[in-house]
């Protein structure tokens, strides 16, 4: 035993730095509601001022060096007088050696289940300290003990050696049967599309053409230790498909997985999205307190997304609660006006020549921002009709843009006819085309 106070102090430092590594970058969003929010919060608190997170940072290397020194004093008191032949020299070589090999092994295993399936990055569960406190220092104290007991004057103890491998390849074995680890991704099929975007270049219309893959749906499911990786690949997948319904319902897929990414975009497509029972049933769900800890940025956000889709009963509710505390949001600095569709909000046309698969509505929020097929900035899809014909009913007033999709011709396309950017406005609620012409 007498490697357990060292082993224990440097699985601790390695367990707090794990820990703080690992916060999230502002409690002030929206965050899974667990447990233990008392400790997050104080340890955000302490390590957002450089003060306090340098004597954090301080406290983390003197106990990493004091149980090293500790370590290194057992060592030495273990070989002090000692007297190897050059057999035993390498035969106690070749135990630590493995003792090494073990160790690393054994936390590779760990931290490749733990934090992409039990523990994910955000997720806020107070048992991840605790977890990385206790096996951390059970890895270091069996790697310890096993390179004191390699120099103890009998012979190397191989026994305890093979119980750590069977112990580590027996973990390995249910990380790669269970959950997938460091088993080789499949190669999925996918297709290539052609996507024509429609811009315009200082005031005058342009476009911009992206030749890109379209990777075959995963089982995000059954996705293990690429839980993360598959759900941001359908994320893609549904905005290259340009289909905003089946955004919404990947995205509200990884919010249940709590990815941080899939609240932001969610928020994001929310407030381009035309109003619609399943836009704002998507959003009660994102601001479903039971399931989230709501700060104020996030309230703030989903105040604009309220009034975007047009309820501002709920916009001012949440505009409040987003003011309170020393880091609120005043609700002044909130653009809540202007929200709710049109009277009729129609965007409609007409494509001559090539049709495409698929028409897409983007919103562009920002006259500087750049054009592209972003699944936050998605507002509908169409497929044109017979005669070429398609339209887009509902919408907000605001800037906008078309994006076309193609089965890649192998050639370069035009559109003529476009004039740049699309505006409705409560003085233009409605915008009938020119025709397209697609050669």
């Amino acid at each position: 035993m007498r490697c357990a106070a060292p082993a224990l102090g440097a699985g601790a430092a390695l367990a707090a730095m794990l820990f703080a590594s690992r916060l999230p970058i502002t409690l002030d969003f929206i965050l899974p509601r667990r447990a233990g929010w008392a400790l997050f919060s104080l340890a955000h608190e302490a390590l957002s001022r450089p003060g306090r997170r340098a004597a954090f940072t301080g406290v983390i290397v003197l106990l990493l060096l004091g149980s090293l020194a500790r370590f290194v004093w057992l060592l030495a008191a273990a070989v002090r007088g000692r007297r190897w032949s050059g057999r035993e020299f390498l035969a106690r070589g070749l135990h630590l050696a493995l003792v090494l090999l073990l160790a690393r092994w054994s936390f590779v295993i760990w931290f490749e289940v733990s934090q992409k399936v039990w523990f994910p990055y955000g997720s806020m569960n107070a048992l991840e300290p605790v977890a990385n406190l206790l096996v951390c220092s059970a890895i270091l104290f069996c790697a310890m003990t096993a390179s004191l007991a390699s120099l103890s004057p009998g012979p190397a103890p191989l026994r305890a050696a093979a119980a750590w491998t069977a112990a580590n390849a027996l973990a390995a074995f249910a990380a790669v049967s269970l959950y997938g680890a460091w088993s080789p991704v499949a190669a999925s099929a996918e297709t290539r599309r052609l996507f024509v975007v429609l811009t315009e270049t200082e005031g005058r219309p342009d476009q911009t053409a992206y030749d890109l893959p379209v990777a075959a749906e995963r089982d995000v499911e059954k996705s293990g230790v690429r839980r993360l990786g598959s759900l941001r690949a359908l994320y893609e997948r549904r905005a290259k498909l340009m289909d905003p319904a089946g955004l919404r319902s990947a995205l509200m897929l990884g919010v249940k997985y709590q990815d941080d990414l899939s609240r932001a975009l969610l928020l994001d497509h929310l407030s381009v999205a035309p109003p619609s029972p399943g836009a704002l049933g998507a959003l009660g769900a994102l601001a479903d307190e039971a399931a989230h800890r709501i700060g104020p940025m996030g309230a703030s956000r989903i105040a604009v997304a309220y009034a975007r889709l047009g309820d501002a009963a709920q916009a001012a509710v949440w505009a409040r609660r987003g003011a309170e505390g020393p880091r609120g949001i005043p609700a002044g600095l909130l653009d809540l006006t202007g929200g709710g569709a049109l009277g009729p909000g129609r965007l409609s046309g007409r494509i001559e020549g090539l049709k495409p698969l698929r028409i897409a509505l983007y919103r562009k929020t920002d006259p500087a921002a750049p054009y592209l097929l972003d699944a936050a900035a998605l507002v509908a899809s169409t497929e044109p009709d017979s005669r070429g014909r398609f339209a887009f009913d509902g919408l907000q007033a605001g800037r906008y843009y078309l994006a076309f999709a193609f089965e890649p011709p192998g050639r370069e396309l035009r559109v003529r006819g476009h004039r740049g950017d699309l505006t409705l406005a409560a003085r233009k609620t409605a915008l009938a085309l020119p025709p397209l012409s697609i050669q």
